[in-house]
């Protein structure tokens, strides 16, 4: 059952009654566009994912969306760490982006291991500091970098391998907490300066030094 340890490295030299303890995780899986927890949901388990991707991402009450951050291989959530700290529930949402395995550690197993286990809270606070400057750099963007910027550096991301992006004007709303109405009018103007070609589900990279230069800009937003 401890086969799962192997995908993070970290918890391999935990010694033997420690590993008793991951003993009682348990393996969960779900599809692809599957919602493993959304606000409100009580938080009475650790995931660590062990394929697949998970995107979790917050709704305002006036419905605009946000990605705060994705979890991958060998990764855990910010979020469920936070809830088990504070015994409260999600406030965001988790989305399954591809089928995903992951081990699931029940709270009580969780707390035993925080309190016993310096390799495994070691892992934890890592994980979480790491999260948390993803977060701070993103709130950062946001409030600070005006919206034309951080959709160039996102169209220039997404199409560093390809000139055809597959994705919706919403979509790129919810990655940059955005409306898709402010998203259409961005990439319209992109579209006049003769930087991309908009499509039915996808956006053509036509000049991507055009774009290079706005994403290397460093106007700040007003607002």
């Amino acid at each position: 059952m401890n086969d799962w340890i192997s995908h993070f490295t970290s918890l391999t030299a935990a010694p033997d009654n420690e590993k008793a303890l991951f003993n009682k995780a348990r393996p969960v899986q779900w599809g692809s566009d599957q919602i493993i927890f959304h606000a409100g949901t009580p938080c009475n388990q650790y995931l660590l994912v062990l394929e697949g991707q998970i995107r979790v991402q917050q709704i305002s009450a006036g419905g605009r969306e946000i990605v705060l951050y994705r979890i991958g291989p060998g990764e855990s959530c910010i979020l469920t760490t936070a809830c088990l700290f504070s015994h409260r529930p999600y406030p965001a949402m988790g989305i399954t982006e591809t089928a995903v395995k992951a081990i699931s550690l029940p709270k009580s197993v969780f707390d035993q291991l925080i309190g016993q286990s310096g390799l495994f809270r070691e892992f934890v606070f890592n994980a979480y500091g790491n999260r948390l400057t993803d977060l701070l750099t993103l709130v950062e963007e946001v409030v600070f970098t005006r919206l034309d910027i951080r959709l160039a550096r996102k169209l220039l991301d997404l199409g560093k391998h390809a000139q055809i992006i597959q994705i919706t004007h919403q979509t790129l709303a919810t990655e940059l907490g955005s409306a898709r109405e402010v998203i259409s009018r961005a990439l319209k103007e992109f579209a006049l300066r003769g930087w991309i070609r908009r499509g039915s589900g996808q956006i053509e990279i036509i000049q991507r030094q055009g774009l290079q230069q706005l994403a290397n800009s460093e106007f700040v937003s007003s607002r």
